[in-house]
């Protein structure tokens, strides 16, 4: 801490020994303060700072590994090890930017299974399959698709997209399907909870 308060202190016209007998500097310590320079391998770690600034800026989540690495296939960049891009990463006070991974929602089966009942039919026409599954977003939101399909056309009849899973989203669902197709002889699920209550929404609506 004293050494950089010499020059001020020269600067004010004092004299260089009395400075240094008030701050208790020796000499020696002084002068090789003064004429230091820094190593190669100083030099060679603050000209790759830039470096790494510069790639970690430009892919915002790349960590030291991806940085490494980016630099050992690149011929016009400089070549780094992991521990000399994560050590001076954390001179610098950068990290992988990653974020977190959003996933989807979890339910949970807490009935009986029962049999697939159109497993061996041959004949599916006036079946009606439904079903409903997670879709995640372009801004990493998720929502819940509802579908009405024929089996035997391989035809979407109905459809509906909500935040939720509620009756209206089944219903809906089924609404567009009624609208333009008879209504059907069977209505099928699978036995995942979703497309479970969804079935028996719609076989309820069927059967009003």
């Amino acid at each position: 801490m004293g050494l950089p308060l010499v020059n001020q202190f020269l600067a004010q016209g004092y004299a260089l020994v009395r400075i240094l007998s008030a701050l208790k500097i020796k000499s020696s310590t002084y002068y090789n303060w003064r004429h230091w320079q820094p190593s190669r391998q100083e030099k060679r770690r603050e000209s790759l700072k830039p470096y790494i600034l510069d790639v970690w800026k430009t892919f915002k989540f790349y960590g030291y590994r991806r940085i490494a690495a980016y630099s050992q296939l690149n011929n016009d960049c400089p070549k780094i090890s992991e521990y000399m891009t994560l050590k001076l990463m954390r001179e610098l006070g950068i990290r992988s930017r990653m974020q977190k991974r959003y996933r989807k929602p979890k339910t949970v089966v807490t009935v009986d299974q029962k049999p697939n009942l159109i497993r061996h039919l041959h004949d599916l026409s006036g079946v009606w399959q439904t079903d409903i599954t997670y879709i995640q977003l372009t801004n990493h939101r998720w929502v819940y698709l509802a579908t009405v399909l024929d089996p035997e056309k391989r035809k979407v009849l109905g459809y509906k997209i909500g935040d939720t899973m509620t009756a209206d989203l089944a219903t809906s669902a089924l609404q567009m399907a009624l609208d333009k197709h008879q209504k059907p002889l069977i209505i099928h699920s699978d036995m995942g909870h979703n497309t479970r209550v969804l079935s028996l929404i719609l076989n309820a609506k069927i059967m009003a």
